[in-house]
């Protein structure tokens, strides 16, 4: 971080009161805002909440309807069974007919509650009928007070045979069901159409709905024909139908069964219709909802979502109203703050600027102290040392060679003097390498790439990519110092083999790249060199000519070193 990103700006005068102020009008804003938001998602929720008990309520009683056909079908199919149960009545005695019914029919009872069979008489066997050797039963009508009386004459009477239990269809035994014009034309219908019909309410039952159903019960006189001779009967009993159908609805759901021809009654609320055919009529299925039910179905979500929103409204406001009576002390310990922070920014930029110019220095000196000794080496030691190894050479040639120890000798001192020159030039070249300018530096690395490879016996290669050119000798030199380091420590303390620098150049500027096959950056160099010295040596020589630089891992293994630089 430079001492530019840790300047404070200074503080601004009267800031306190128009933050105070910003406050206030903040917290009356989020309250009216909370509180309108709050209507407004009660709303939106209450009309989500409506909608979800709509189709609860339509669901439910779709339920209800398919329960109730349900019902419906298992009443007409057990009515069915006992008109099967019929075919058996002038097979047994009445004895054994009875016990049949009281052992087999337990089912049927408790789906039917009562039935019975009605049997067809023309006018020419009634005196038969009722005489003690055949029914012994009077055939019969009701009056206007409900009283039984004598049927008068007709061709063809209907009375009722059978019943279980006993008085359970409200009538007595040899009732003529063709004397009420609603049973009458269900007989009609019956034997017209063959299907089961609904006749007139049942006895006793005013208001209740509940209806006689008769199944026709046909006998073949020829082929291809049938006739009529009589009918089961049943009560058809809606509210035990619908009751039965309820099972674990909600409470609150009100349910009617009613002809077709019954005009509906206006709709309001939640309300459910439904038109089906029951035997040779058309019936409705309705289905209502009072207060119980919304109550026991709907959700609190609405009214606990807004109050919450509310409340949070209401606490936030609160909140910023609090802060907006403490922002006069805090604006006053943060202007103090300031203006200390960009004193003391001050003086860590001076400080900064002080130490940038001392390394520069630092890195001046340590060049030209490296120059200068590299140079005496090269001028002073190393022209010492080739002029002493061509003075013995000299020395040979006149001296001669008097025996062949004596020769093995000298040529030991001969290659220990070459060796000393190369090595004393190597080092003088070291500290003071060659002249570097922009044009120069890929030949400069190449250069040290050879010298390394020799010094340190290793496989050190140079690679110049794309052409271009750093931004001036300065730059150059750095950048040549830097793979010098590089190369240094990954050729002493990683145990690498090979070595690779590249020097490549796109739009953008050069990267500089050594790269090699050594144990990576745990174990590049030691922590003074790499992580002490050596590596800010090389940021800072970075950062002096305007560029970046990155230390690596090599996924394969090894560590590269890479610096972007500005060309020019």
């Amino acid at each position: 971080m430079t001492a530019r990103q840790l300047a404070a700006p200074a503080p601004e005068k009267g800031r306190g009161p128009r933050v105070a102020t910003a406050l206030t009008i903040a917290a009356v804003v989020v309250l009216a805002l909370g509180l309108g938001g709050a209507g407004g998602l009660y709303r939106a929720l209450q009309r989500q909440e409506d909608a979800r008990v709509a189709r609860g309520f339509q669901q439910a009683a779709e339920t209800f309807f398919g329960r109730t056909l349900r019902e419906v079908q298992l009443f007409m199919e057990v009515l069915d069974s006992i008109r099967q149960l019929h075919s058996l009545s002038d097979q047994v005695s009445p004895a054994a007919f009875e016990e049949i019914v009281r052992k087999g029919m337990i089912y049927q009872r408790r789906i039917l509650g009562a039935y019975g069979f009605v049997q067809r008489i023309p006018h020419s066997m009634r005196a038969g009928y009722e005489t003690p050797g055949g029914a012994g039963h009077p055939i019969v009508q009701a009056d206007d007070r409900g009283n039984f009386v004598p049927m008068a004459s007709r061709p063809e009477y209907f009375p009722l045979t059978y019943q279980t239990p006993p008085g359970g269809l409200g009538v007595q035994l040899g009732y003529d069901f063709g004397a009420r014009p609603a049973d009458a034309a269900a007989i009609a219908a019956a034997e017209r159409l063959g299907v089961f019909a609904l006749g007139g309410p049942v006895f006793g039952a005013a208001g209740s709905g509940e209806a006689y159903m008769f199944a026709p019960i046909m006998y073949s006189d020829a082929p291809q024909s049938l006739v009529t001779v009589g009918y089961a009967i049943g009560l058809f009993q809606p509210a035990h139908i619908l009751a039965t159908a309820r099972g674990d609805l909600p409470p609150g759901l009100h349910a009617r069964l009613e002809e077709n021809r019954v005009p509906a009654a206006p709709v309001g609320g939640l309300h459910f219709s439904k038109e089906f055919s029951l035997a040779n009529q058309e019936w409705r299925f309705v289905v209502t909802a009072d207060s119980t039910y919304a109550t026991a179905v709907r959700s609190r979500a609405p009214e606990l979502s807004a109050a919450l929103l509310a409340a949070a409204a209401l606490l936030f406001a609160a909140l910023l109203l609090r802060m907006a009576g403490r922002t006069r002390r805090i604006e006053a310990l943060v202007s103090q703050r300031t203006v200390e922070l960009a004193a003391a920014n001050r003086a860590l930029q001076a400080a900064m600027e002080d130490r940038r110019k001392l390394e520069d220095e630092v890195l001046r000196i340590s060049g030209r102290e490296k120059a200068r000794i590299g140079s005496d080496l090269h001028d002073s030691l190393g022209q010492k040392l080739t002029g002493a190894m061509y003075l013995f050479g000299a020395y040979r040639q006149r001296v001669g060679a008097p025996d062949d120890a004596a020769a093995a000798d000298a040529a030991q001192i001969a290659a220990t003097l070459k060796d000393a020159v190369t090595q004393v030039r190597r080092i003088a070249r070291g500290l003071a390498p060659v002249a570097l300018t922009e044009n120069g530096l890929p030949d400069a690395l190449r250069h040290l790439a050879g010298e390394s490879q020799a010094l340190f016996q290793k496989n050190v290669e140079f690679f110049a990519e794309r052409e271009g050119q750093p931004q001036n000798a300065g730059t150059a030199e750095h950048l040549y110092l830097i793979a010098q380091e590089a190369v240094n420590n990954a050729a002493r303390h990683s145990g690498a083999t090979r070595i690779v620098i590249t020097l490549d150049y796109d739009e953008r500027g050069g990267e500089l790249t050594i790269e090699d096959n050594g144990r990576g950056l745990s174990a590049a160099a030691p922590a003074d060199d790499l992580g002490g010295s050596g590596l800010r040596i090389m940021r800072h020589r970075a950062e002096v000519f305007g560029g970046e630089l990155f230390i690596e891992p090599v996924p394969a293994g090894g560590l590269r070193v890479r610096c972007r630089f500005p060309h020019a």
